[in-house]
């Protein structure tokens, strides 16, 4: 069946503890003026997937690497705000834009689902409904008048199985579907409920179209145990309350949006419309890109457009909000900042996809005004939450700053060469399969199949948007440790088959395992000319890398570092790797936690250096 089976999700982000609560309040680490508490350390090791998680073994050692990759983030951020990053165009959009997402969040939370109650009623009446299945079948069609003729073949006699057995969607029913609480349209479910074994529904519309239901069998769950009922009502609780959601928001939508009216530049938003296509149609024809494959709008897309508006257009107002007025410019870095997708290209499919979004961008940005009134900025959890985010960015932006100038001579790219190519020496190689996509969802998708055993190759085969291993179901071939960036170095210390990801970086996010793996070996020198590229990339990142780790011992010195071991012990974690997304209210998405890298080879410096100084 269609769109009325669709399990419906409510997701949140929350981590439950079984240990005493002061252990997440004191801080496991302070760097400088930061302190990195345990309740945040417990999130993000928990969001962060890692190899090696299952072995109990491994616990402490990875919580103690996970912490010192924390600190590094932590004393990056400490230097982008020495020099002043924080006022940079890029850190203060990306800072106000998260703040919205927060405020909306807690907007939701305080006005809508905070206000949501559960009676003992609605909890036993569901406990009845969690603890029966149904088994249906069901006749369907798109046409009234052929669902009509349907049920009266039925009141005529003729039996529901005889008439089935004639349609084309009794292919989809070898067997009856199980219907469960929780699984369809509240309205739809009562009346599949209160139905008795052999009996059938009139015709009941559907966004799909018309469907009448027979249920062929129902069974009850008896004898539960105490433990059983709790983890059911529990369930039953959560079910509950992602349907008063739906309810609770759309009785604030109607009130909150009553009357309100929101002027948008109709000559803008043409101009906007005409070129966003134009990029759309080049880059399917160019990037040969399928039908049913998503167009994504990225930086050097937003660039076009800019230049294409021109600067006095950019200045205009776009939406003319009256407490806060949005211009063309800070649209547009919005709209690159939330990502625009779309499968049609053609001018009539973009004016209505952009037409859709900027409702819906409205619609945020009155919501995060009415957060803003009502002081929700200023709550504890949505300042711990956009602290966390900012230093995550500005972590990245001094990490650019480094990559961008890190460069290397004709000379050294020889010297480096004539290192490589020593007849006795070879760097460890290294055998992947990846799994690389733009989209967070796929990468948790991909992630939870491999937990549940699947094929890599497989869902390389299905997801994978890395051209070049494409026609190897992701495959790399053996590659040294030194190419290929973070990659190469996280390979180098995984074992066979083991499991790596979601790591981010340039364009999206990259979920790999290991297969092959060979110790260092002597080769004959490769020609200089044919390779010299290579090795200039090569040369870039491990300077890079050399030049990052020496920064972050020279940041431990300068800010000072102080770890609390003790409490990092005391603090519990799964051995489950994971990775999630944050749904929050009134829309708007982001990853659970920011993702970093490993990042520890630093350490040994320094507490080289701690030992010195100590008496």
């Amino acid at each position: 069946m269609k769109k009325i089976f669709l399990t419906l999700l409510f997701a949140y982000f929350f981590l439950e503890t079984i240990f005493p609560q002061d252990y997440l309040q004191k801080p496991v680490a302070r760097v400088g003026n930061i302190e990195i508490s345990g309740e945040e350390f417990l999130q993000r090791y928990e969001m962060t997937p890692g190899f090696n998680r299952q072995r109990k073994t491994s616990t402490e050692s990875n919580k103690i690497e996970f912490l010192l990759t924390l600190v590094a983030e932590k004393l990056w951020a400490l230097e982008a705000l020495n020099r002043n990053l924080d006022t940079s165009e890029a850190i203060k959009f990306s800072t106000e834009a998260l703040q919205e997402m927060f405020v909306r969040d807690a907007l939701f939370k305080k006005e809508i689902k905070d206000k949501i109650i559960i009676t003992d009623q609605e909890l036993n009446y569901g406990l009845g409904k969690y603890s029966t299945k149904l088994y249906v079948n069901y006749l369907f069609s798109e046409d009234v008048n052929e669902i009509n003729s349907l049920e009266n073949l039925i009141k005529a006699g003729i039996p529901f199985d005889s008439v089935l057995t004639e349609r084309p969607e009794r292919e989809e029913q070898n067997s009856p579907r199980e219907i469960v609480f929780g699984q369809m349209e509240e309205s739809i479910e009562d009346i599949l409920y209160a139905l008795k074994v052999g009996e059938n529904t009139k015709p009941m519309l559907t966004p799909d179209g018309w469907y009448i239901f027979k249920l062929t069998n129902r069974s009850e769950q008896m004898l539960m145990s105490e433990k059983g009922r709790k983890d059911d009502l529990k369930n039953v609780r959560k079910i509950i309350e992602a349907r008063k959601l739906i309810d609770k928001q759309n009785e604030y939508y109607e009130k909150f949006f009553k009357d309100k009216k929101i002027d948008v530049n109709p000559i803008i938003f043409e101009d906007l419309a005409k070129e966003i296509s134009t990029i759309f149609t080049r880059k399917k024809k160019l990037l040969a890109i399928d039908d049913n494959e998503l167009i994504n709008l990225d930086v050097n897309d937003l660039s076009k457009i800019k230049d294409y508006l021109g600067r006095e257009k950019l200045d205009e107002i776009f939406i003319n909000i009256s407490d806060n007025p949005i211009s063309t410019k800070n649209y547009l870095n919005s709209l690159l900042f939330d990502g625009l997708q779309s499968k049609g290209y053609k001018i009539n499919f973009v004016r209505a996809l952009l037409d859709q979004r900027v409702r819906k961008d409205i619609e945020k940005e009155l919501l995060y005004e009415e957060g803003m009134k009502k002081g929700y900025n200023n709550l504890p959890e949505v300042r711990k939450d956009l602290d966390v985010w900012k230093e995550h960015y500005l972590a990245e932006m001094i990490r650019d700053k480094y990559r961008d100038s890190t460069t290397v001579t004709d000379e050294e790219v020889m010297k480096y060469y004539q290192q490589q190519n020593k007849p006795e020496t070879y760097p460890m190689l290294v055998n992947i399969v990846e799994v690389f996509t733009d989209s967070i969802e796929i990468a948790v998708d991909v992630l939870n199949s491999l937990n549940a055993g699947a094929d890599i190759k497989i869902l390389a085969k299905k997801y994978n948007k890395r051209e070049w291993t494409k026609k190897k179901d992701g495959e790399y071939g053996l590659f040294p440790i030194t190419q290929y960036g973070e990659i190469g170095i996280i390979a180098s210390t995984m074992n066979l088959g083991d499991i790596y990801g979601p790591l981010k970086i340039d364009n999206g996010y990259s979920v790999f395992k290991l297969i092959d793996k060979q110790e260092e070996r002597t080769i004959l020198p490769k020609p200089f000319e044919r390779y010299k590229d290579e090795y200039r990339q090569d040369l870039v990142f491990e300077k890079l890398y050399k030049r990052m780790t020496d920064f972050t011992y020279n940041l431990a010195l300068k800010y000072g570092v102080n770890l609390d071991l003790n409490n990092l012990e005391n603090i519990k974690v799964t051995t489950i790797p994971s990775f999630g997304i944050r749904y929050l209210g009134f829309g708007g998405k982001i990853t659970a936690a920011p993702l970093i890298a490993p990042n520890t080879d630093w350490v040994d410096k320094w507490i080289k250096h701690q030992e010195k100084i100590l008496p």
